[in-house]
């Protein structure tokens, strides 16, 4: 069976849209996402398309039920973050630049890390305490 792509979707339960719309736009269409429209108002999606035509898409929307009242942590059950492929350094030093510009606060600045050679990345976290990742690693793009 061929796959094609390396996820197809990722729905992100948020505390409050109004708070968490802004904050993904502004990440995901400067990593080159666009904007769809779902059919349901209390949602947002934004998708990113490979050269093979496989659609990536990544939704923010109130959660059913009643949600915890307590902020994420990476320490719990659950994602630890998500992380961006960035194509080089500079493009991670750019998207801290944005982020800073955005009022986004940024616990990792970009760095080099020990993962693998040239690994370089940004982390910071979503308005509900979900770490974010933007990286470039050139082991996962040798020809970049």
């Amino acid at each position: 069976m061929a796959i094609r792509g390396f996820l197809s979707h990722i729905d992100l339960n948020v505390s409050d849209l109004s708070a968490s719309v802004p904050f993904y736009a502004a990440l995901l269409e400067r990593l080159g996402f666009e904007r769809t429209a779902p059919a349901d108002p209390e949602r947002a999606a934004w998708r990113l398309i490979d050269d093979r035509g496989a659609h990536f898409e990544i939704e923010v929307r109130r959660p059913r039920g009643t949600p915890s009242a307590r902020r994420h942590t990476r320490n719990d059950p659950g994602i630890d973050h998500l992380a961006f492929h960035a194509d080089s350094r500079a493009d991670v030093d750019a998207i801290f630049e944005h982020l800073l510009d955005h009022g986004v606060a940024v616990d990792e600045p970009p760095r080099g890390y020990d993962y693998s050679p040239g690994y370089y990345a940004v982390g910071f976290d979503d308005p509900d305490g979900i770490r974010l990742e933007v990286v470039h690693d050139p082991t996962t793009n040798p020809e970049r």
